[in-house]
């Protein structure tokens, strides 16, 4: 795991963060920032994550419930592609003319629907960053 000191922009809170640097278990990854959830807080925040090292004196939080994003911002990024894939598929077993086509087009609608809740979550986490 690496380690990178965070402070949170709107409680200031300073904290070592534990992740591990190809995957997003429980933030969503935007380069060098990534958006999760403030320990002390409990708001949504972007958090640049480039200031590796670990400070002893500074508490230690990782990619764990507390700090995710929540399981039902998952459902709502995956649950739509799931959906519009199973029906694309029945729409291709029933024989549909251009089944493979629209199987396709639901797909990108699937996907552009993940784009855009990205941006929205992105959004967010400046909007509270900012306001507050």
């Amino acid at each position: 795991m690496t380690t990178s000191i965070v402070e949170c922009p709107h409680c200031h809170y300073r904290f070592n963060y534990e992740f591990i640097p190809a995957a997003s278990l429980g933030s969503i990854r935007l380069g060098t920032s990534r958006i999760f959830k403030c320990p002390n807080c409990k708001d949504l925040h972007k958090f640049d994550v480039v200031h590796f090292g670990k400070d002893p004196s500074l508490p230690t939080h990782g990619d764990n419930a507390e700090t995710s994003i929540g399981g039902g911002v998952f459902v709502l990024m995956i649950a739509p592609v799931i959906i519009l894939t199973a029906l694309g598929i029945i729409l291709l077993n029933m024989g549909i003319s251009q089944g493979v086509l629209v199987l396709i087009i639901l797909q990108i609608i699937g996907f552009g629907w993940i784009a855009v809740y990205l941006v929205h979550i992105y959004r967010k986490a400046n909007r509270i960053s900012n306001n507050e």
